[in-house]
């Protein structure tokens, strides 16, 4: 953990400046520290004691229709409610996934009122959020997604093709539809690849960060395939572009592709201190329950990571049998001494005091770190993928940019 002696971390001694940057997200950088795997059949009764002082909620929504899925997710949250010691404050519930596609507006205002009976949200600032590509903006839903309480909409726009003066023009236009809703907070997720214009993703990041956007993220989602050196290097040169464009704007990084604007919370030097790169972004982590609601959702159950099965019918089974569905726990692996130090180069971008000497050297030679204070350099930003790929090798596949195939695993 943040703060102990990390005992036998090691750096393998690549010059990591020559691979491809790629973004260090969850998938990559983090999940692989959890690599003790346990399967909890459903039917297993489980209790969830000591399991924070908080709670959030998410609802994974597959993009097929699943019939009747608002009375399923309905019968887990009372199951899951049940196995609560006690009532926890609502930190937050999110819509991830596709809501837009499984949830009818009438079915979107019924789960709410459902979800809010058995974890009802009292406090003003939790988050009620919900994930939608950009074509399933308009003026009718942002309206009932108001009147429901909702106060932050995460927007997928897809650039992973070359430059589109129209795809521009619905931006603004999204953004000029939002300002009649000023409760709701927007966040940015980025596709972004190897065929994307750079003039257009900038033109793009640019369009962003005047919109008063609370987070972008940007993902390359052939990341974690296997692919041309080409392509790799082409991608990486326009997260390059990005990551250097977002940092003189002085928007804040976590990881070097997930950017919050300069006066966010969560861009403190303190606060960062105390937080983790989830899959749902910078979060703390002490003291919460994450619960994953849904075909394929993810949760965390301190230490551990959890998603349940990604298989409908199996997922339907168990709840007709007034059983939670089947889960797969990710939970830290102890031949893994790094997962502390991986956590502070990700959301701190520097080395905690106790980090291995030999390390800190090895980094320091490639002038990836500052010799003094342990920071990162611009550098050592970019190419947080392969510093965290050398500090444990063996936890991937692949030659230099070897991904776990997080595709397989989450439900998203």
């Amino acid at each position: 953990m943040h703060g102990e002696p990390i005992p036998g971390s090691r750096f393998h001694g690549r010059d990591v400046r020559t691979l491809p940057p790629a973004p260090a997200a969850f998938a990559t950088a983090v999940l692989p520290c959890f690599r003790e795997r346990q399967l909890i059949p459903s039917g297993r009764h489980e209790r969830f004691r000591g399991s924070g002082r908080e709670l959030a909620i998410n609802v994974q929504c597959p993009p097929e229709t699943l019939d009747g899925y608002v009375g399923l997710l309905s019968r887990e949250a009372a199951l899951l409610r049940a196995r609560l010691p006690e009532p926890l404050p609502v930190a937050g519930v999110w819509l991830r996934g596709s809501p837009s596609r499984q949830f009818s507006p009438e079915a979107v205002t019924e789960l709410i009122f459902r979800l809010n009976a058995q974890f009802p949200l009292s406090s003003t600032e939790a988050l009620r959020g919900l994930e939608l590509p950009a074509a399933a903006i308009n003026p009718e839903r942002l309206a009932l997604l108001a009147g429901l309480g909702f106060n932050r909409v995460a927007l997928r726009i897809d650039a992973t093709l070359g430059s589109d003066e129209r795809s521009l023009a619905r931006l603004h236009d999204l953004q000029r539809q939002l300002t009649d809703f000023p409760a709701i907070g927007l966040q940015y997720e980025v596709r972004f690849g190897s065929r994307s214009h750079p003039r257009y993703l900038s033109r793009l990041l640019t369009a962003m960060r005047r919109s008063a956007a609370v987070a972008i993220e940007l993902v390359d989602p052939d990341q974690e395939h296997p692919r041309p050196l080409a392509e790799r290097l082409e991608s990486g040169q326009l997260l390059k572009l990005a990551l250097t464009e977002m940092t003189a704007a002085g928007w804040v990084a976590f990881g070097n592709h997930f950017f919050v604007p300069a006066d966010s919370m969560v861009a403190d030097d303190h606060r960062r201190d105390s937080l983790h790169l989830t899959p749902w972004g910078p979060q703390p982590l002490a003291g919460r329950l994450w619960l994953g609601l849904g075909v394929a959702a993810f949760g965390y159950l301190h230490p551990c990571y959890y998603r349940t099965t990604p298989h409908a019918d199996r997922y339907r089974k168990a709840l007709a049998g007034m059983q939670l569905p089947e889960k797969e726990l990710y939970c830290p692996g102890e031949s893994i001494p790094s997962r502390g130090l991986v956590r502070s180069l990700l959301c701190s971008h520097r080395l905690p005091p106790t980090a291995d000497p030999g390390l800190r050297s090895a980094l320091s030679e490639q002038q990836l770190i500052e010799a003094g204070s342990g920071r990162l350099t611009a550098a050592g930003v970019l190419q947080l993928s392969a510093i965290v790929h050398d500090l444990h090798p063996r936890t991937y596949r692949g030659e230099d940019h070897a991904q776990l195939h997080f595709s397989d695993h989450h439900g998203a």
